[in-house]
């Protein structure tokens, strides 16, 4: 247990996920703003416009905030722009770390740029007014860095004990069961409706107020239909192998055979069913980590 979670806190891909997941983004740029509106505030960062000539009646503080503020609208559009290019394209650690670098020099110039524009043009000292932003940038930038990813590294490590409970328990039904215990389904008056082997489900489907059962009988698919809720069955059979890959689907993952990548996202086949089964992007990280931990079957390349 304990090598698993030292993996995953080094792990460059957990970095790049902290970077792209969207409470992330938006946690980081609010923290920011406010650390920006601090430092204009209360630490007064006027010497900045000491390297431009000054042909301007504004005020030092009025070009600061500014030239701040520009620099953090640049900042906010980097990290939209940069959520947006990683859900069409999953990017990897490499590119996000040239993506922060590249974001980095280009605030600093706009900044820079805007406070030479406000202060009336003309001379400017530049090597002095970049070290000056530059080091107003990373004292903004740090402490909302540093607190964004502890708050990220709990989220990520609750779902870690999350994963390995279900593990554990997937595991112990299995010892006791010897993978050929019935699986039971109550209908809403939780009455007991119909009941196989586990083995033999095949994946839930939502229908309404209804779901359907689709499970093997005499080596056949057939439909057990059922008036009960997909949201209550995933709530029931958490922590065995059915799981919830999309809004209207939870698969057995004993029968997936195949899981695939296509444009439209992560498909899963099933044995002895024609049917493919989609995962939707909202559940693609928790069905390739229950894969991972919990079978041998190799993922697809992201």
């Amino acid at each position: 247990m304990t090598d698993i979670y030292f993996d995953q806190t080094l792990n460059l891909d957990s970095i790049r996920r902290f970077l792209t997941r969207r409470e992330s983004v938006f946690l980081f740029l609010a923290l920011t703003l406010t650390f920006t509106i601090l430092l204009v505030v209360f630490g007064q960062p006027t010497s900045m416009t000491e390297f431009t000539s000054q042909q301007t009646s504004l005020s030092p503080l009025g070009q600061v905030a500014i030239g701040l503020t520009s620099g953090f609208a640049t900042l906010c559009f980097s990290r939209i722009l940069l959520f947006l290019v990683n859900r069409g394209h999953e990017l990897q650690a490499a590119p996000c770390g040239i993506w922060l670098i590249a974001e980095m020099l280009v605030c600093v110039s706009v900044t820079s740029l805007v406070i030479w524009a406000v202060g009336g043009g003309g001379t400017v000292q530049l090597s002095p007014l970049v070290g000056d932003i530059v080091l107003g940038f990373v004292s903004i930038l740090l402490i909302p860095y540093v607190i964004t990813y502890l708050i990220y590294r709990l989220y990520e490590s609750k779902q870690e004990i999350t994963r390995l409970r279900q593990t554990l328990l997937s595991q112990d039904l299995s010892q006791q069961a010897g993978g050929e215990a019935n699986i039971n389904f109550h209908d809403k008056g939780k009455r007991l409706a119909f009941s196989t082997k586990r083995a033999n489900v095949l994946y839930i489907e939502a229908a309404d107020n209804y779901v359907n059962i689709h499970y093997l009988n005499d080596g056949k698919e057939d439909t057990f239909i059922l008036h009960n809720s997909l949201k209550e069955m995933e709530k029931h059979f958490s922590g065995t192998s059915l799981v919830r890959c999309h809004r209207g689907y939870i698969v057995n993952a004993d029968n997936v055979k195949l899981m695939r990548k296509e444009s439209t996202g992560l498909m899963l086949e099933l044995n002895q069913s024609v049917k493919v089964i989609p995962v939707s992007k909202s559940y693609a990280e928790t069905v390739t980590q229950y894969f991972a931990y919990n079978t041998a079957m190799p993922l697809p390349e992201k």
